[in-house]
């Protein structure tokens, strides 16, 4: 078999993939047993002879008149030490892949690549580049005094800045500012009130002013988990969640941190076809369902049956509003 025959040639590709699932000792038989396609003996014996080229720690032996795959020691792993800089550049290149798609070389790097990606969340080039996109479509449709709000915020959080915010005519609350979430369709500031040192949400329409405080020594007094819990504790109340799951095809495709959207405990794991299926606790809203349509082609709703439902009269309200949004 040619260099290129062999890279492209599924049964081989399967044969491989079954062969690194494997946990035990096998016979030939139970190894094709499973398989959709006919596998010859030949056909393990050529993979066999190939990764023993790697030195794999594999061989085959004759017992009771039936050929087996041995095991001679640890299956080993390959561990890539790249730099944030050289991740990223990998990431870049997953859209050259689809030339492979549906082929089982692709599978088998998918899989890998996802399990990489899924331990990395906070490193997802897609995400990120989603998200510089989302946010300036918001800020397209923001007036300028909104969109001033919006990058003070934003500014601040990167500083570690605090922020003087003035609401309705209250007294100004002097905040440290966490994140800003979507909570019951509203976006909203998650902060902290640095006198009572508790945490704050303030809707983001009801901001009337901010102003920066530079250089300040203040120290927050949560982070990550607490801050996840309190969003968690909001949305009880509004009894708005919904526990989300996703069968995703083209995960490379997919930005599964949307911007201001809060996705409680996430959860990820890959089929054999080399899908995700995906989970989180979100908040039903607008804003979901618009997040979802962006992904459709490359996702499914497996449940909540009724959120599918109200998913499918979304789409048909939007299409109501602009009826040649298809056809654009």
């Amino acid at each position: 078999m040619s260099i290129s025959n062999k890279i492209l040639n599924d049964k081989f590709w399967n044969i491989l993939a079954t062969i690194e699932s494997l946990e035990q000792d096998v016979s030939f038989e139970e190894l094709t047993c499973h398989s959709e396609e006919v596998v010859e003996d030949s056909d393990i014996l050529e993979v066999v002879s190939f990764l023993r080229k790697f030195n794999y720690p594999i061989s085959t032996t004759k017992k009771d008149g039936r050929s087996w795959l041995c095991f001679d020691d640890e299956k080993p792993r390959m561990v890539l030490d790249l730099s944030l800089g050289e991740w990223i550049a990998l990431q870049s290149h997953f859209p050259l892949l689809d030339a492979y798609k549906g082929k089982a070389i692709y599978n088998s790097l998918a899989v890998g690549l996802n399990r990489v990606e899924s331990s990395n969340p906070d490193k997802d080039l897609y995400r990120v580049l989603e998200e510089e996109s989302h946010l300036k479509l918001k800020v397209c449709d923001m007036d300028t005094d909104r969109e001033a709000v919006l990058r003070a915020i934003d500014k601040a959080g990167l500083y570690s800045d605090l922020l003087l915010i003035g609401c309705g005519g209250s007294e100004l609350s002097e905040v440290f500012v966490h994140k800003v979430v979507f909570l019951d369709g509203v976006l909203s500031l998650i902060g902290e009130d640095t006198k009572d040192r508790c945490l704050l949400c303030i809707d983001f329409d009801e901001i009337e002013s901010v102003k920066i405080i530079d250089n300040s020594n203040y120290r927050p007094n949560f982070a990550g988990v607490e801050i996840d819990d309190f969003v968690l504790a909001i949305r009880s109340i509004t009894g708005n969640e919904e526990r989300l799951v996703l069968r995703i095809s083209s995960p490379e495709k997919v930005n599964l941190k949307p911007e201001f959207h809060f996705l409680g405990n996430p959860y990820v794991t890959t089929n054999t076809d080399g899908e995700f299926i995906w989970a989180a606790s979100v908040e039903v809203s607008d804003e979901l369902f618009g997040w979802l349509a962006s992904i459709e082609e490359e996702s499914e709703i497996l449940d909540p049956y009724e959120l599918r439902k109200e998913f499918e009269n979304y789409k048909q309200m939007q299409l109501a509003v602009v009826p040649n949004k298809k056809a654009s």
